[in-house]
């Protein structure tokens, strides 16, 4: 079985499919207009600040039987925390406590996030729309023992206790050094086992660290990469580019601009008017050097890295005249999706801030230069 069938494709409710329109659908924009641009970015703001957890916990808990809106923080945490008590035998962490607060859920740890769809009695395909809609990101990294764990359990309907002592158990085992077979493999034996035993046994044999995470990813970003030197080479007039600085002028070709640290006085200021859900984990000089590596890399600089990598490629290849603005930018959807979903990864989704501005990016005049510029302009 495909990772795509393990993972249902997401379908746009009628909010996303009104601002898929509205960004896709729209006159192509101007880079060179910065109204344009402020328009662009102010839509990826209201994105970034909309509450899309305590959405999606609230239309849950509604239709658990707690009648309440994603306002109603007070309600929402006394019944999550009961359910953390009754159902899962366990007290709801701070963590927990502070993302029905208002703090935007992280996903370094998957295993809070899984914990409320078990506390909210989510189902596996729930348990699926729910990391995507509300946590905007994907489940099921399983090369992570988490993450197998808990597809385990839900695929096959164990009960939190299972959960448990799976993840007691697994605790000793021993992440291994090459990841040869891949994530799709991995999800397919998975749901296969009946037996677990059997499954634990597996999973001692195939978890692994960060480094051995996502490598059909990380492989076509290097390609990625290869293209975009090859172009930096023929343009330049240096004969030698040293490594490090051949990937400072990748960075710089693909954002426009010499993407170095978060702490740089440019950064800091642009960190301000750029929603944070695009600013964080784009790649710089350091990382891309690590995912060049088989160093550690998080699952939002892979995915980031690589669909600017994917951007950037397919239109320096592309003509983009006005009448054909609208087809490359479908093309450019269509081709991105099934790699995005190869890789184990996210498929575009207007909700998220970064993907709904690089969807703004390809309906413009000239996305390369849209992307440099938006990222430039003044408040």
């Amino acid at each position: 079985m495909k990772s795509q069938e393990i993972i249902p494709e997401l379908s746009n409710g009628e909010h996303t499919q009104f601002i898929f329109n509205d960004i896709c659908l729209s006159e192509p924009a101007n880079p060179l207009n910065a109204g344009d641009l402020k328009e662009a970015i102010s839509k990826a703001i209201e994105l970034d600040e909309r509450p899309v957890f305590l959405e999606g916990l609230a239309k849950r808990l509604c239709q658990l039987g707690v009648e309440c809106t994603f306002s109603d923080t007070d309600i929402m945490l006394s019944e999550v925390k009961r359910r953390f008590t009754d159902i899962l035998g366990k007290t709801c962490p701070r963590t927990v406590r502070d993302w029905i607060r208002g703090t935007t859920p992280g996903f370094t740890n998957h295993l809070n996030n899984y914990d409320i769809c078990y506390a909210l009695e989510m189902n596996y395909a729930q348990t699926a729309e729910f990391f995507q809609k509300y946590y905007l990101t994907l489940p099921w990294n399983c090369k992570n023992k988490t993450d197998a764990i808990f597809m385990y359990c839900l695929w096959h309907k164990k009960p939190y206790s299972t959960v448990k002592y799976m993840l007691d158990e697994a605790k000793c085992f021993v992440p291994q050094e090459n990841a040869h077979t891949s994530t799709s493999q991995i999800m397919s034996d998975i749901i296969s086992f009946d037996d677990e035993k059997m499954f634990m046994k597996y999973l001692s044999c195939h978890c692994f660290e960060n480094e051995q995470q996502f490598m059909t990813a990380r492989n076509i970003i290097k390609e990625e990469v290869e293209k975009v030197k090859k172009i930096i080479r023929d343009r330049s007039a240096l004969e030698i580019i040293s490594p490090d600085r051949l990937n400072s002028m990748t960075i710089e070709a693909l954002l426009g601009y010499r993407y170095q640290s978060d702490e740089s006085p440019r950064n800091k200021k642009h960190l301000k008017k750029l929603p944070k859900r695009f600013v964080e984990s784009l790649p710089n000089d350091v990382t891309l050097g690590k995912i060049l590596n088989d160093e550690k890399a998080s699952y939002e600089t892979l995915r980031k890295t690589l669909i600017i990598l994917k951007l950037f490629n397919f239109y320096h290849d592309a003509e983009n005249p006005v009448e054909d603005i609208t087809a490359n930018m479908m093309d450019f959807y269509d081709s991105l999706n099934p790699v995005l979903s190869y890789c184990g990864f996210s498929r575009i989704y207007p909700f998220h801030p970064f993907d709904c501005l690089i969807l703004y990016c390809t309906n413009s005049y000239d996305p390369l230069i849209t992307l440099s510029y938006i990222q430039d302009i003044d408040d």
